[in-house]
């Protein structure tokens, strides 16, 4: 409900992104609803959506393909993000739940 109040006062962004005075509206849920990746988007239940991202993005998962590359799969989606770290910045705005998949990829 409050995602919709929000998205119906149209533009409240100065341009300056979320790092500025803009505003940010996020609609938050669960793995299940946000994952991006094809591979996890294939479990059928929340618990496998749950135990399939942690197989890719687990700390010891992380280190032991940084060590033996290939040896483990890992997210590239997270992967990113991580490289990217704190440099990355969304724009000023409402996402909703499509909008954030899209802007993940």
């Amino acid at each position: 409900k409050i995602y919709s109040a929000k998205k119906k006062l149209g533009p409240i962004s100065d341009g300056r992104g979320a790092g500025g005075n803009g505003v940010l509206a996020l609609c938050l849920s669960s793995r299940r609803n946000m994952c991006v990746h094809e591979r996890v988007l294939q479990e059928s239940d929340r618990e496998a959506v749950d135990a399939a991202c942690r197989s890719m993005t687990a700390t010891w998962v992380l280190e032991q393909a940084q060590k033996n590359p290939g040896s483990m799969e890992t997210c590239s989606y997270y992967d990113n993000f991580q490289a990217a770290g704190e440099a990355t910045t969304m724009p000023s705005g409402i996402y909703d739940l499509e909008e954030l998949k899209k802007w993940g990829k």
